[in-house]
C-alpha cells in the first residue's frame, strides 16, 4: 500500500511537472553553454564550435516541449471571442469540442512527424559540429506532438469534471 502511495505521488509530480523540469533544464543548459562560449571568445580568443548548435536544438526541445505545458497550464494563445459571449451552458460544450479538435490535430501531427523523422534517420544526416544523428534532434516533434495531444485529453477530462 505505501509503495503503491508513492508511485501515486511521484506520478502526479512528473504529470503536473515533467515540461517545465525539462524545459529548465534544458534552458540553464543553453545558458551556461552560451556564456561558456562568450568566456571563451573574451578571454582564449578562440569560440566552441559545437556551443550555438546545441543552445539551438536545446531552444528548438524547449519549444516544442512548451506547446503541451500551455495546454496543461490553460494559457495556450487562442482566439475565444465565441466561448465568451456564449451563454454558461454552451461554454463547456465550445471548450470540450475545441479539446477534441486539438486532441485530434495534435495526434494527427504527432503521427505524420514520425515519418520525418523517420525519413531523416533514413538519410543518415548528421548535425555539422558535433555529428550526432539529426533524427535525434528531430525526435522532439512527434514527441512533443503527442504530449500536446495528451494534455488535450487531460484538458477535456478537466473541463468535464468541472462542468
Amino acid at each position: 500500500m505505501r509503495g503503491e502511495n508513492v508511485l501515486v505521488k511521484l506520478f502526479r509530480y512528473i504529470e503536473k511537472n515533467f515540461e517545465e523540469a525539462v524545459m529548465g533544464i534544458l534552458l540553464i543548459g543553453m545558458a551556461v553553454i552560451l556564456m561558456a562560449q562568450i568566456l571563451m571568445r573574451i578571454f582564449a580568443q578562440n569560440s566552441l564550435p559545437w556551443a550555438e548548435e546545441v543552445a539551438r536544438y536545446f531552444y528548438v526541445w524547449s519549444v516544442f516541449l512548451s506547446i503541451s505545458c500551455t495546454i496543461r497550464m490553460k494559457n495556450i494563445l487562442r482566439v475565444d471571442f465565441l466561448i465568451q459571449i456564449a451563454p454558461s451552458w454552451l461554454k463547456k460544450i465550445l471548450e470540450v469540442c475545441i479539446g477534441l479538435v486539438n486532441t485530434v490535430l495534435y495526434g494527427y501531427l504527432a503521427y505524420h512527424s514520425v515519418t520525418v523523422v523517420q525519413n531523416v534517420q533514413a538519410s543518415a544526416q548528421t548535425s555539422p559540429a558535433l555529428k550526432i544523428p539529426m533524427y535525434l534532434v528531430y525526435a522532439i516533434v512527434p514527441v512533443g506532438f503527442a504530449l500536446a495531444s495528451v494534455r488535450s485529453v487531460q484538458k477535456i477530462y478537466f473541463d468535464i469534471k468541472e462542468a
